[in-house]
């Protein structure tokens, strides 16, 4: 094989395998466990923010491997903190109307969907936070944050593609970035909506 048609042969299996990696399907399994089950230190760390409603705890299976997540509601916003197997946070979404994004952020977001789907409603959307233990536990609980932190938007969409519509989850970094789009099968969407 001459090295021109195999160069041209390798970019086209990376453009392939990019789009591929693009947009997946999200398998998700999630269901109600007992504290009794949770491990202390995921139950520590809700004990650490303010929250004051009861705290519902569920086990999720998905294409990403196995978690926890604690949902509870605080000053009338929807809470949910997803912790790997063994207790340690992975990130604090609480849910907000879309219309909250910044309004720059938000346009950026919406040309985005536009370019991706024929017609979308969002029906979901979270505020995310990604960092170190301390510092999501500060950030439950405004206070001040002297660590660096990354916050996203995941939404989830009904969106309409190839003339069927679907729910798709699309995580936003906080510069507008698509970081990911998953094909929601199978939704329980109570689950999905809370």
């Amino acid at each position: 094989m001459s090295y021109p048609y195999s160069l041209v042969l390798k970019f086209c299996f990376s453009i392939v395998f990019s789009f591929s990696g693009y947009s997946q399907n999200k398998l998700e399994k999630e269901y109600r466990i007992k504290s009794s089950d949770v491990p202390k230190l995921a139950l520590d760390f809700m004990t650490q923010g303010p929250f004051d409603k009861k705290i519902k705890w569920y086990a999720e299976e998905s294409q990403d491997g196995n978690s926890i997540e604690a949902k509870t509601i605080y000053k009338n916003r929807k809470y949910s903190v997803e912790f790997d197997t063994e207790g340690n946070p992975q990130d604090v979404e609480q849910k907000i109307p879309f219309t909250s994004i910044p309004e720059d952020l938000r346009k950026q977001i919406q040309n985005s969907l536009d370019s991706i789907f024929t017609k979308s409603k969002v029906k979901k959307t979270q505020k995310q936070w990604v960092a170190s233990r301390s510092t999501l536990i500060s950030l439950i609980n405004k206070k001040t944050v002297t660590e660096n932190y990354n916050v996203n938007y995941e939404l989830v969409i009904k969106g309409k593609k190839n003339r069927r519509y679907s729910y798709y989850e699309l995580l936003y970094d906080y510069s507008g970035s698509l970081l990911r789009i998953l094909k929601i099968v199978n939704a329980n969407t109570d689950n999905l909506l809370y």
